[in-house]
């Protein structure tokens, strides 16, 4: 999982979000028993969960859809070993672009790419055919920070960035989706997600203790470490939210 050159990315992470493997497993469980025929991804990464879902229902046909190429390719090489190739085609594409409605639309960790979350749930409402569901997970403030909270967390974070979680809800409701599921994680997910998506650096680092890049390396793995235990531990939780929309 690490190389000579520098760091893997998200090499030791099965998903880019806070999720354990139980709650992983039931979203899939749960977004495959809807049989979807057409489903997407909307700023997929890889696309752990659109494989795992499209491999357990028949037939269906989905899109990954992200600007990363790294983490496209390696959605294509997941979709390939699980035998799912030739239904699930990963693609290089602005998620807000995006335009053909599907049965179960995906949006995890990607509202920014259509700005606030409400902004996003506004945005995705139109590409969940109805009848559909749409999968989304985003941030949550656990209690709004003070300004003093702030500070230490990333740089450029404010307060509205993220809602309180009932907020996020009236939101999803007053777009006109119905929620099915409302879970937020656990802390321990938040610290599982955070030391393997730090791995990748404090692996290597062991591994390439004299490298040039080193320091480089070693900075940005304190500094995201700090952004994180002395930052947003305990204030920012994460969200997914089972939607649905009313038939026609």
């Amino acid at each position: 999982m690490t190389s000579h050159d520098g760091p893997s990315r998200y090499g030791f992470l099965d998903c880019n979000s806070p999720i354990a493997a139980w709650r992983l497993d039931r979203q899939v469980e749960e977004c495959a028993a809807a049989a979807p025929q057409l489903i997407v991804d909307i700023g997929c990464g890889w696309g752990e969960l659109l494989q795992r879902v499209t491999a357990k229902v028949p037939g269906a046909q989905a899109y990954g859809i992200d600007s990363d190429l790294e983490l496209l390719e390696r959605g294509r090489a997941g979709a390939a070993a699980k035998g799912i190739a030739d239904r699930v085609e990963f693609v290089e594409y602005q998620g807000k672009d995006w335009e053909t409605p599907a049965d179960l639309v995906v949006c995890i960790g990607a509202a920014h790419a259509f700005g606030t979350g409400a902004e996003a749930l506004r945005a995705l409402y139109p590409l969940v055919k109805p009848g559909g569901r749409l999968l989304f997970g985003d941030g949550v403030w656990n209690r709004v920070p003070t300004e003093s909270e702030l500070e230490p967390m990333w740089p450029g974070t404010t307060a509205e960035e993220f809602v309180l979680l009932p907020r996020l809800v009236d939101e999803a409701v007053a777009t006109g989706f119905r929620p099915l599921r409302v879970e937020s994680v656990e802390q321990s997910e938040w610290d599982d997600f955070e030391s393997q998506f730090l791995a990748d650096k404090e692996s290597w680092l062991l591994a390439n203790p004299g490298h040039s890049r080193a320091a480089e390396i070693r900075e940005q793995a304190d500094a995201h470490r700090d952004w994180w235990l002395r930052g947003h531990r305990r204030l920012l939780g994460f969200a997914y939210l089972t939607l649905g929309r009313p038939v026609a």
